[in-house]
């Protein structure tokens, strides 16, 4: 090699060392991706949702859901209650799994986020059907056997029309929602037959409780709703007289048979009480007054569904900040909050009393798309979403490797000029890969866990396990996974652990422990 051709290499080497010092000396930086036009940056939500390979995931749990509620409300129809809290169960338990999937797959934005809302309804709507179906089948025992109690038998009475009320409204949004969830259903051939036969089932239970009701004398308890509908953060005030009723008596509030307020009589037998509407499903809703054993009539008043708008700001620290607002520009408070960081598993957070959120991330080294999103279950609030920022976090100082690197260019460099004047050397024979396997796995990787909740001990267990392994931190609990088969067990559980918020037993931790350590918590 001549001596021109030698500056070459060693040229190159240190440009080499200089582009990466140059590429870590550089300041931290945060930018919107509306703010960009490459390919790299380009705004995720510009591009359309691919729903076709996460539908497949989802669809057979659709089909399940369908089909529970077509068991439920026929054994409900049955009066088979125990059959039907075992239904209802199993329902419960399905809706949680599609819930879970649908966030993590990013698919609340499409038709199957749709589904999921209607499906949410569904429940609640049929959980209320069994539980008031019930107690009415209860109170018409209990009027049986109080037929001399004319006081007693009254407030039987008063509470069965409550609950027949409350049925009749419930049927009415439940066959709502019928032909938008089937058509939806339709779209992905997912059968719809039980849930149509859910929807008949839901009538013929209503109007056989309708038949069989008797109704009660008008009540001395008056109520009235004002105004009769409204929107999130609305207020509305129930009020009513009592005659015959003695000032400073105690006046409860129901809504939904929920109790919703107190109340007093005034000196003239008024009362009056402000109900805000906070989370409450949207749809016909059912207030009724009692004061000791006697029970007010029936009133409906009704919530419409509003629009939300969510904003997100990033700032130094790696701080997250933003607002979730209604339409009309009131906060949404103390409600979740998802920050959904490239499109994983989001982390969640709340509102506080002025809408408004704060979380700090620990984010890897390199480009992040963040985005907030607000889809919560009881609300009559639409799901929003804020547009995606974007995030480059940049290593604490400047990073020993690019000087590492930079001396051993120069180093090598001059060893292959030198070498190029020395005789042929014998390479020393290879290390054996099993005794490098052996050297690397000599020290165990250290996994304090005592004093930590069983949810903390879970999260050290897994660091100490992925590091052990040798994984990147940026890595998931379903990438580990993925990646090492091996200890999937382990990583699916601490999945279920970490987002779905289940508690490990001491069991579980032991033999999560024995297995992050390599099985040196055994020996000990």
């Amino acid at each position: 090699m001549n001596h021109r051709a030698s500056q070459i290499v060693l040229a190159t080497a240190i440009i080499a060392a200089l582009a990466l010092l140059a590429g870590e000396a550089t300041t931290p930086l945060l930018y919107t991706a509306a703010n960009t036009s490459t390919a790299a940056h380009v705004d995720p939500a510009t591009v359309p949702k691919q729903t076709g390979r996460d539908a497949d995931a989802l669809i057979p749990l659709m089909g399940d859901l369908l089909s529970q509620t077509g068991t439920l409300t026929l054994n409900i129809k049955l009066k088979d209650y125990e059959s039907a809290e075992r239904d209802l169960a199993r329902y419960a338990e399905l809706s949680g799994r599609f819930d879970r999937l649908v966030i993590n797959l990013d698919v609340s934005g499409t038709d199957i986020g749709e589904f999921q809302r209607n499906n949410r309804e569904n429940l609640a709507a049929l959980a209320a059907l069994l539980n008031d179906t019930r107690r009415l089948e209860d109170l018409q025992r209990i009027e049986i056997d109080i037929q001399d109690d004319e006081g007693q038998r009254t407030t039987v009475i008063y509470e069965g029309e409550t609950l027949q009320q409350k049925l009749q409204g419930g049927v009415t949004t439940y066959a709502g929602r019928e032909n938008a969830t089937i058509q939806i259903a339709d779209r992905y051939g997912v059968n719809t037959t039980p849930y149509r036969e859910s929807v008949r089932n839901y009538v013929e239970i209503t109007g056989a409780v309708e038949a069989g009701g008797e109704k009660s004398p008008p009540s001395p308890l008056g109520i009235a709703v004002a105004p009769d509908t409204g929107r999130y953060g609305d207020t509305f005030s129930i009020a009513g007289t009592y005659a015959g009723g003695s000032p400073g008596t105690p006046v409860e509030i129901y809504v939904d048979s929920r109790i919703a307020g107190n109340a007093t009589l005034d000196e003239n037998g008024a009362y009056t009480s402000i109900y805000r509407i906070d989370r409450i499903p949207a749809g016909l809703h059912l207030a009724y007054a009692v004061a000791g054993a006697i029970y007010s009539g029936v009133t409906p008043f009704s919530v419409r569904q509003d629009d939300t708008a969510i904003t997100l700001t990033l700032g130094e620290g790696e701080v997250c900040t933003g607002s979730l607002m209604t339409a009309g520009g009131r906060p949404v408070t103390l409600a979740p909050v998802f920050l959904r960081v490239d499109g994983s598993t989001p982390v969640e957070t709340r509102t506080d009393e002025n809408g408004t959120y704060r979380a700090s991330l620990a984010l890897p080294a390199g480009e992040h798309a963040i985005r907030a999103e607000f889809n919560a279950a009881g609300y009559p609030l639409n799901a929003s979403e804020s547009p995606t920022e974007t995030i480059v976090v940049r290593n604490e100082g400047l990073s020993p490797l690019p000087f590492i690197a930079a001396i051993a260019a120069a180093l090598g460099s001059g060893w292959y000029l030198r070498r190029r004047n020395r005789p042929e050397e014998k390479a020393p024979a290879a290390e054996p890969e099993e005794s490098r396997e052996t050297e690397a796995t000599i020290t165990p990787p250290q996994a304090d866990i005592a004093g930590l909740s069983p949810r903390e001990a879970a999260t050290v267990l897994f660091w100490a396990l992925r590091s052990r392994l040798g994984l990147p931190d940026t890595n998931t609990p379903r990438d580990c996974a993925r990646l090492i088969p091996a200890h999937a067990g382990f990583f699916e559980r601490y999945e279920q652990i970490r987002y779905a918020g289940e508690t490990p037993s001491e069991e579980e931790l032991r033999a999560m422990k024995e297995e992050a350590l390599g099985g040196e918590e055994r020996a000990a």
